[in-house]
């Protein structure tokens, strides 16, 4: 008879130096806080098990319930992925997928097959009667073969991925511990909104995004397709309206193919009237004639154009016949027509033909008639099947209006912490609160600032409120005022947000601290097989530094292997701030295969010491080094990886051989070490 199963809560402080450190020393969710616990728990890695219960497997997002068995499960030369005959239609495609991820992660050819589970094989079934899973948990199963059994395909593809990550932390990516998971999510939506309007973002970058999220359980992936920087869907019957840089209808077929491999919606949004620059470029007859709605006080709204003339004919028939030639571009259930940041009331008040059309339509407001247009847009969508949704704006900010969108909108709040309010009068809502949850790296330049999220406090802190009607929670990732930068700088900033809505957005267990949180998450990695991951730093401690400021401010070298951000090492400061190069030495604990290392920059909005040249050694006795790697980081804030041809080594040291500003400080918010993939490129011979 089986044990009782334990629903993993967050524990109290008192209890969590109790708790394992699970497959290679990665932190938990009952992870213990103690240095020498983690040391004994990394030593598991290779020494054999002991007879106690196996810990919940580390896991992100972390594993609802877990109820420890004994001993592994183990993959082999002969593993195979079992569908029943009776569900080969319904699972082929998440079986080839789980085959191939399986495969490139294993280094062995795994086939999908039928028949009756041996030792070492994998089973999935979606003919789970457990309705509590809903439609996007599972239950993992893991004893002699290993079993994902779900309600739906969803949820058996999300037991895959947790398959994945188990097998990724463990040095021969074989074992998994025997035990049975029980998992699903505390939200509907968990959800991240790109803007590439402002942005053109390739095809390769969306496609990566979509594996990520899959990979982190992130379900909807909502693509700001229109802003004043471009229109990016490319029409047949408005030809030159699309920016040159835009997605054909081939490209997002081929887009909404991947996602749908990956369980991920891509909902579309064409955002309406505002924000209409490029509309307005293509046919001039459809801008305001008013200056006041014209232009507008946010970036690009200077320029003109910005809000479409809907008071015109003219205007309302252009936008029908495009949405008409859109939606049925995508799958989604859910198509976005935006709706934000038109003028304020001083501005549509002192716009004559707005005001004139108000009174022609008897409106009590100028906001009526944008209501009034965005209930026309619903019906036009609810037309094709789909429901509508739009960010909230007509009632923020003293704006008035007498009538209200249509209560079958799904509405994007974003103004407040707490979505509650528009959920109480019906509306169905995915909250984004801009003061959580919006990525804006153009604008904030340390953690707290608008557009910065302050991860610590978003984890650790906020509640994330789900009362009736809200659907659940997105990260808003917006370009302005950075449009130039990087895919890979704008990465930065997201990461952090989205891995924490992974987390909390599911519901598991939460670590003792956010930088527990981002350790395991960095051990973890993501879904690529043959990325170096991070070498945990609960066993690691600086051996030395040249020099540390420790009296002005803390900055002391061993804030470099805290996980934590917003602390940083800084060379001193008096009596005579010595020239670079500065230096730290660090023991990793034990010899481990490295492959490379991270360099984050200070965190707290100051550009000084910043690295420039640096020199990277590893050493096998902390006395003889040998050079793997030289060379000069950008002059920014994002985090710096460098990778080296994989060596093994005890010992690292980190030389900052000069400061962007060529001053005589060096800094360091963190250094990851990265410890070499378990499995080399290539395909194992059985």
């Amino acid at each position: 008879m089986k044990g009782p199963t334990s629903r993993i809560g967050r524990p109290h402080r008192a209890t969590r130096a109790l708790a394992a450190l699970a497959l290679g020393a990665l932190l938990v969710p009952l992870a213990a806080t103690s240095p020498s616990l983690a040391a004994a728990a990394d030593a598991q890695v290779s020494t054999p098990r002991t007879h106690k219960v196996n810990p919940a497997p580390a896991v992100l997002p972390s594993l609802r319930e877990w109820q420890g068995g004994r001993g592994d499960w183990r993959l082999t030369d002969g593993t195979r992925i079992l569908v029943s005959r009776a569900e080969a239609g319904e699972l082929k495609e998440t079986a080839r997928t789980f085959a191939t991820d399986l495969s490139a992660l294993s280094g062995r050819t795994i086939p999908v097959a039928t028949g009756s589970a041996r030792r070492g094989d994998v089973v999935l079934t979606a003919r789970s009667n457990d309705r509590g899973l809903g439609t996007e948990g599972y239950r993992l199963t893991s004893s002699a073969s290993l079993t994902i059994e779900a309600p739906t395909r969803t949820g058996v593809f999300y037991g895959t991925q947790t398959v994945q990550q188990i097998l990724k932390t463990d040095p021969e990516r074989t074992r998994i511990a025997k035990g049975t998971a029980r998992d699903w999510p505390r939200m509907g939506q968990r959800a991240q909104m790109l803007d590439v309007g402002r942005k053109y973002y390739p095809m390769t970058y969306l496609k990566s995004q979509i594996r990520q999220m899959a990979w982190q359980k992130l379900n909807t992936f909502h693509l700001h397709l229109t802003d004043w920087r471009g229109f990016r869907i490319q029409t047949e019957r408005f030809p030159g309206l699309a920016a040159k840089e835009s997605y054909s209808a081939a490209d997002l077929r081929e887009l909404q193919d991947y996602a749908r491999r990956y369980h991920v919606e891509i909902i579309p949004e064409v955002d309406l009237p505002g924000h209409a620059t490029p509309i307005t470029a293509y046919d001039p007859k459809l801008r305001f004639s008013c200056e006041s709605m014209d232009k507008a006080q946010w970036p690009g709204g200077e320029l003109g154009g910005w809000t479409l003339d809907i008071t015109k004919e003219h205007t309302r028939r252009f936008v029908h016949d495009l949405l008409d030639e859109i939606i049925p571009m995508f799958d989604s259930r859910t198509f976005h027509v935006g709706g934000d940041e038109i003028g304020y009331d001083d501005a549509k008040n002192a716009c004559p033909e707005l005001v004139a059309y108000q009174k022609e339509r008897d409106f009590a407001y100028a906001g009526d008639v944008f209501v009034d247009f965005l209930n026309t847009l619903n019906r036009q969508v609810r037309s094709h099947g789909k429901t509508t949704e739009a960010w909230e704006w007509w009632n923020v900010y003293g704006q008035k209006s007498s009538i209200a969108p249509d209560k079958n909108i799904v509405i994007d709040t974003w103004v407040s912490d707490d979505p509650s309010a528009l959920a109480e009068q019906g509306y169905r809502v995915v909250a984004t609160p801009e003061q959580r949850l919006y990525v804006s790296p153009g604008f904030g330049r340390k953690p707290g600032d608008y557009g910065y999220v302050d991860v610590q406090s978003l984890y650790e802190d906020y509640t994330f409120p789900m009362p009736d009607n809200v659907s659940g929670y997105k990260v808003a990732r917006w370009s302005d005022k950075a449009e130039e930068q990087s895919p890979e700088w704008f990465d930065f900033f997201a990461r952090r947000p989205l891995q924490v809505l992974a987390e909390r957005s599911w519901g598991g267990p939460r670590s003792a601290t956010v930088w527990e949180f981002f350790a395991r998450a960095d051990a973890i990695g993501g879904p690529s097989p043959h990325e170096p991951t991070a070498l945990p730093k609960a066993r690691m401690r600086v051996t030395s530094v040249d020099s540390e400021e420790t009296s002005a401010e803390s900055g002391a070298a061993a804030n470099v292997l805290d996980d934590n951000p917003y602390t940083h090492w800084h060379t001193a400061y008096s009596p005579t701030p010595a020239e670079p190069p500065h230096e730290v030495t660090v023991d990793t604990g034990g010899r481990h295969p490295l492959a490379g290392f991270r360099y984050l920059p200070r965190q707290d909005g100051g550009a000084n010491g910043r690295v420039r040249d640096y020199e990277f050694s590893v050493s096998d006795d902390g006395q003889t080094w040998r050079t793997v790697a030289t060379g000069s980081f950008t002059d920014d804030q994002t985090e710096k990886e460098v990778t080296f041809k994989a060596t093994t080594a005890r010992h690292i040291r980190f030389r900052a051989l000069s400061a962007t500003n060529n001053g005589p400080f060096t800094s360091a918010a963190e250094l990851t070490v990265l410890r070499a993939p378990a499995v080399p490129e290539g395909k194992r011979t059985p």
